[in-house]
Order: C-alpha cells, then structure tokens, then sequence
C-alpha cells in the first residue's frame, strides 16, 4: 500500500515548477500589496519557503511593521492553484545565501552574491490551500458534466486546506465547502456518460438538413 504523503510534502509537489509567486504584503496605509518574486529551488522542508530580495525595497520595510504575509502560486498547466500564510523574516545567513544561490540570478542581482545589499526573504508557512482540478480537456469536460448533473460544484476541482503540523497527512474541507452525501460515484459518470450521449447525438443530428 502507497504511502500517503505528509501536508508538507503535498504542498511541495503543489508548488514544485511553478517559479513565480505573488507575495502579499501590508502597505503602509493599510492596503494590501503583491509583488511576484521567483521562489528559490530549495527543498521545502515542511516550514520555509525562500526568497531572494533587496536588503532596502518597500516590502521588507512592510515586512518589519508586519510580518503576516500570503504567497500565491498559479499554474495553468496544472490547472493548480495554492495559497499559503505565514510570517516572514529577513534572513542575512551568507552560508544560506551561497547555497542557494546561482548566476542566472545575476540578472536582477547583477553584483552577485557578495552584494551587501543581498538578502533571503524566509517565509515560516503557517497555512496553506489549494484548489485544483483536471489538466486535460476531456476531463475538464466530464467535471463539468458531472457537476452539472449532480449541482456540486466541487466536482469542478478540489479546494482542501492542508494541516500543516508536523507530520500530519490530513486534509481539512475549507468552510465554504457545504458538500457531503448526494449521488454515489457510479451514479455521477451514468449520469455524465448519458448527457455526453445526448451531446454527441444533438452533434450528429446538426449536420443532417
């Protein structure tokens, strides 16, 4: 039997590939402000995601007067889409710097890794959900489909909120979700089976004058 992946490691293979993130932060007037910013391939061991970013931007100042942040990933491919929660810090450690670092970064950084000015936004994950759905065409039909026939909305995709403690595996239903009961399995893909029937056949009989 499989087994099942930790909170931490499913948020990792959420988010693994997708480079960019928009980063919310707290203006100075009290509105919200997102910046992207490329996340660091390092591995994400269940607590911190990683950032390189200038020691004198706005956003570290807006960090120092609060430090709760959002970090939100999209990835169209995937048709996959995570928001996570947690508090950020500046990080100067020069041996996690170098170790994170790498020349293609010389293009916003362009005095390297030497640069005083150089250093790590650590975000400390606190919460984090996702919502995703099916990557192909046809299955993004069928979810239609069934969402159509059984009025669930949910079957477009799945919304969870993972649970990020230490180890835990479980995932927890966001309270928008008021789903529970209805029609079993089988009875969803007769029902999706049979409205795609009825398309192909309306289909057919279009190109009959």
């Amino acid at each position: 039997m499989a087994r099942r992946p930790t909170s931490a490691e499913q948020l990792a293979q959420l988010i693994e590939g997708i480079d960019i993130a928009m980063l919310t932060t707290v203006g100075p007037d009290g509105w919200l402000v997102s910046r992207p910013l490329s996340t660091q391939a390092a591995d994400f061991d269940g607590e911190r995601i990683w950032f390189f970013t200038e020691a004198d931007s706005p956003k570290i100042g807006e960090i120092r007067r609060r430090k709760k942040v959002n970090v939100a990933y999209a990835s169209k491919d995937a048709n996959t889409y995570v928001s996570v929660a947690g508090e950020a810090r500046v990080n100067r450690d020069r041996a996690k710097i170098e170790a994170l670092w790498n020349d293609a970064l010389k293009a916003f950084f362009p005095k390297g890794v030497d640069d005083p000015n150089l250093v790590l936004l650590e975000v400390e994950v606190r919460s984090a959900e996702y919502w995703s759905g099916p990557r192909t065409g046809i299955g993004k039909l069928l979810a239609f489909v069934a969402a159509r026939v059984t009025k669930k909305e949910e079957l477009m995709g799945e919304n969870r909120i993972l649970d990020m403690k230490p180890g835990a595996k479980k995932t927890l239903r966001p309270p928008s979700d008021k789903s529970g009961g209805g029609r079993s399995k089988a009875t969803v893909k007769k029902a999706a089976a049979a409205v795609l029937t009825r398309k192909r056949g309306a289909g057919r009989a279009s190109t009959v004058h």
